[in-house]
């Protein structure tokens, strides 16, 4: 195992919408700079087309949300570096357009995206959504035990949640459910029929999402929503998405569509969330918590509890964490990368 300080390089387009300042959510601009900062001051950022004999780094972070982005780094197959590159929405189907009011864009298929990935010679796909890997990755991948998986489910960096707002008593909060979040058409193949009927009924507070109107808040100022209220909404037909960690985190309450990957992060009903897996489950626990007389005493538990247990594992800083080490126990020692 390496024992000097890893050199990382990244490759990743400053011009990606997700990493820019207007993007609604700040989850993966800050699980980027959580790891940059992790391996700071010996960092290389790579953002135009070159030959892989310009990189000198142990490990090599391919930063590429949506296999969107069309650089190209000569021979970097032979690269000695660990390399890494990150499918995020691993259903993704290939899709060319232009994203709204922004550049044209081109992502790739599951089958494309895992040839690319072979092509460069990848040794690991982060990807935050197990199910999703497995169904969608995995067979491409011909990895069928997941062993070129690191998971690690979308994480919000700690620094956008202040200590003064995510610690706020529930007492002081609106003694509401916060829905929030985008809303596409019901039906087969979509992940937010739950979610459209929850954000519809009496005991949900409901907040358009930022896309379909800019002036609610994203970035620091969604983290300033979020506290104002004791309780929040995260549902996903398919995945543990940003907002199973931000509503925990912003010291909420969290009632969460029931998946896996959150059981697989600690989180339990009725100690860290509460779960909604079922329109019965979402209509008995919502009228048990709008109904209740002492919500501090009955509820700050659990969100003081789901809380901590994103502070502690699940933030960006975390995730930065987990990826330096998981690299430091298989970079070669006295690795350069094509330095012999």
């Amino acid at each position: 195992m390496k024992t000097e300080p890893l050199k990382l390089a990244v490759i990743y387009d400053p011009l990606c919408p997700k990493l820019g300042p207007d993007s609604y959510s700040s989850t993966y601009a800050d699980m980027l700079l959580a790891v940059m900062e992790r391996f700071a001051p010996n960092i290389q950022q790579v953002v135009m087309s070159q030959s892989a004999e310009d990189i000198e780094a142990d490990v090599i972070l391919i930063y590429d949300i949506h296999s969107s982005h069309k650089i190209a780094i000569d021979g970097l197959e032979d690269h000695k570096a660990v390399k890494y590159t990150y499918f995020n929405d691993p259903h993704q189907q290939e899709f060319v357009g232009r994203y709204k009011d922004g550049p044209k864009v081109h992502k790739l298929g599951p089958q494309q995206r895992v040839s690319r990935a072979i092509e460069r010679g990848i040794d690991y796909i982060i990807c935050p959504y197990k199910n999703g890997y497995f169904k969608h990755i995995a067979p491409w991948m011909n990895d069928p035990d997941g062993d070129m998986l690191f998971w690690f489910p979308p994480a919000p960096s700690i620094k956008r949640f202040p200590e003064a707002l995510r610690t706020r008593p529930l007492a002081e909060r609106k003694h509401k459910i916060l829905g929030n979040g985008i809303q596409h058409p019901s039906g087969p193949g979509m992940p937010y029929e739950f979610r459209n009927w929850a954000f519809a009924q009496k005991n949900t507070y409901y907040v358009k999402h930022a896309i379909e109107r800019p002036e609610v808040p994203k970035g620091l100022e969604y983290v300033k929503l979020l506290s104002q209220f004791a309780g929040g909404l995260a549902l996903c037909d398919w995945y543990v998405v940003p907002k199973y960690l931000e509503i925990p985190l912003a010291g909420c309450v969290c009632f969460a569509q029931e998946q896996q990957d959150y059981r697989d992060m600690g989180f339990q009903h009725g100690i860290h969330c509460v779960y909604v897996s079922d329109k019965e489950d979402f209509e008995i626990h919502t009228e048990i918590f709008r109904d209740c007389r002492d919500i501090e005493t009955s509820f700050q538990a659990i969100a003081d509890a789901g809380r901590k247990l994103i502070e502690d594992n699940w933030t960006a800083e975390c995730f930065a964490d987990a990826l330096y080490n998981h690299a430091l126990k298989r970079v070669q020692p006295n690795s350069k990368g094509l330095q012999l």
